[in-house]
């Protein structure tokens, strides 16, 4: 480029004229100084490179990485063995009637009568993939799609699962899909984003296993729902095995999603104690127990579970006995029996307050 045209780009870009110059190659360098960076080489070399004074970058730097909201998703849908599939955002209309689904946006001009309902769940996608798998001899398959559904009045970006058949294969014995190992695949994604006080309530869904079918709620929130397809909807649609589904909405996920809080481990030993409570045999009754022992022991609450259901004469028609397990640790000193022993028979008292016996 000419020295004046380099003075005309030096002001239009506010380079101060004396940091402008043009150079020549001589001859017997051309073979080796063909570009800017050669040239910046050159002059390095000259001046030194010990005399050149490090300096901080000027272009901005993001300090902060965040990935995506649906890429931790996909990291641990993918770390339990699902594959993500990709399909259609529109239904047929064979599928919608025979899933039972609204449709509230159709395609004017659409390239067949297949692709005129734009689809309100993900579900009927789903399970095309994993009836175009069973008739590639593939019957043992977990995926999911993070796609949208279009409801009345928006798109809903949505995930969908599904997982059919075995999800274990070792040589000392293989282990099925079922409705817990499903459940837990969904109670993992609500712990990877925070959301412990989550409850699962039945649901009815028109195309789903009449028992085997439950919402999950977070408040008076419903994220979404998940359980057995109808054994009469995977009959129609000839699939050797009923598959677990389950759909998230993930606007409402997000809203209920929090940051992940992080303490230092206590050096101090943990102090368990067990309770065994005679309850009526009711939906909830559980979620309750678990929900008042968290009340009750607060901060020094490191884990609580159930881990024992005796039903029997003794306890009564109608009734069960639920035993459920306390591990109490504090961060900065070793908890005494006095102490434990206040907080056990408070979490006592409190029980009996919700109609529920210690049994002896």
């Amino acid at each position: 480029m000419p020295y004046s045209e380099l003075l005309k780009v030096a002001e239009e870009k506010n380079i101060p004229l004396d940091a402008v110059f043009s150079s020549k190659i001589p001859a017997f360098r051309s073979f080796d100084i063909s570009k800017d960076v050669d040239l910046i080489e050159e002059i390095l070399r000259i001046y030194g490179y010990t005399n050149v004074e490090p300096q901080k970058p000027t272009l901005p730097m993001n300090t902060e990485i965040r990935r995506p909201f649906e890429e931790k998703i996909r990291n641990l849908l993918t770390d339990r063995g699902f594959d993500e599939v990709i399909t259609f955002p529109w239904i047929e209309e064979s599928l919608r009637e025979l899933f039972n689904l609204p449709s509230y946006w159709e395609i004017v001009n659409p390239l067949n009568a297949e692709q005129r309902h734009m689809r309100t769940s993900l579900i009927p996608s789903l399970v095309k993939v994993a009836k175009f798998n069973q008739n590639n001899f593939s019957r043992d398959i977990a995926i999911f799609e993070l796609g949208k559904v279009y409801l009345e009045d928006r798109e809903v970006p949505t995930l969908g699962l599904l997982a059919v058949g075995k999800f274990r294969k070792h040589f000392r014995g293989e282990e099925e899909w079922d409705f817990l190992t499903f459940k837990g695949v969904l109670e993992a994604l609500l712990s990877r984003f925070g959301v412990g006080d989550f409850s699962v309530r039945p649901k009815e869904v028109s195309y789903m296993h009449p028992y085997l079918c439950a919402e999950i709620r977070v408040g008076e929130t419903v994220l979404g729902y998940f359980g057995k397809l109808h054994p009469q909807a995977a009959q129609k649609l000839e699939l050797k095995s009923v598959p677990f589904v389950g759909e998230v909405d993930l606007e409402k996920l997000q809203e209920v999603a929090k940051r992940p809080q992080y303490r230092a481990i206590s050096k101090f030993p943990p102090t368990r104690r067990d309770f065994a409570f005679v309850v009526p045999e009711e939906v909830g009754v559980s979620e309750k127990l678990l929900k008042v022992a968290k009340e009750v022991f607060g901060d020094l609450l490191e884990e609580v579970y159930i881990f024992d259901i005796y039903r029997g004469e003794k306890i009564g028609e109608g009734k069960v006995s639920i035993a459920v397990r306390v591990v109490l640790r504090h961060p900065e000193k070793s908890l005494s029996d006095e102490e434990v022993n206040a907080l056990a028979e408070r979490f006592i008292k409190e029980m009996e307050k919700e109609g529920f016996a210690l049994r002896v």
